[in-house]
């Protein structure tokens, strides 16, 4: 039987190191999901409780700040998504489908409104949003395998796109800030969409 090494401990420096990182990518997020939804890098420091030498000892720039606040966020996607197994009935999977993209969504709202302002001109953010938008289309080819499989490659591609629009990012914001509905109808609005969209071999959806 082979015995592996022990990991090597971690040094009290490099800890700190480590939770003083961690801080303020909490403290950028914090402020977004508060309101300020283009915090500066004092507002992050202050925050944190840092000095802004510190933030920039940690961060070249705010861009690299960004993007370790989206890898963050998708931590924070895989441990909030109830993603069914494909093999479960249609009903079931559209039900724990569409309530655990709000459950997500709804968590990543003050995020996602916040990266919009800066998407444009940051490649960090539009990196994000290629891997949130994967991460997204990787789900729904997963639990709507079996319905997307007849179709011919362009037809599954307009379905996940259509599902995409259905339950992601933008349409939640509509429901939700321009519809100012609460998250129980929004929710109950994608189910009944997203319902509509994935075709059905029979049964109640």
């Amino acid at each position: 039987m082979t015995v592996s090494a022990p990991a090597a401990p971690v040094d009290g420096r490099t800890a700190r190191g480590l939770r003083t990182r961690r801080a303020v990518v909490d403290a950028l997020l914090a402020l977004q999901e508060e309101g300020d939804l283009e915090p500066t890098a004092q507002r992050v420091a202050a925050r944190a409780g840092v000095a802004l030498r510190t933030v920039f000892g940690h961060f070249s720039d705010m861009e690299t700040l960004w993007a370790q606040a989206g890898e963050q966020e998708l931590a924070k996607i895989t441990a909030l998504a109830d993603v069914p197994s494909g093999d479960l009935p249609l009903a079931e999977r559209l039900d724990r489908f569409c309530a655990s993209r709000a459950r997500v969504l709804e968590a990543l709202l003050p995020v996602m409104r916040a990266a919009r302002l800066r998407e444009h001109a940051s490649p960090a953010l539009q990196r994000n949003r290629e891997i949130f938008t994967a991460a997204g289309d990787a789900e729904v080819a997963a639990v709507f395998r079996t319905e997307l499989a007849p179709l011919e490659p362009a037809e599954r591609e307009v379905l996940v796109t259509a599902l995409h629009l259905a339950a992601g990012g933008p349409a939640w914001e509509l429901l939700r800030h321009d519809r100012g509905l609460p998250v129980e109808q929004a929710a109950a609005l994608v189910r009944r969409t997203v319902g509509r969209l994935v075709p059905s071999t029979g049964g109640p959806l």
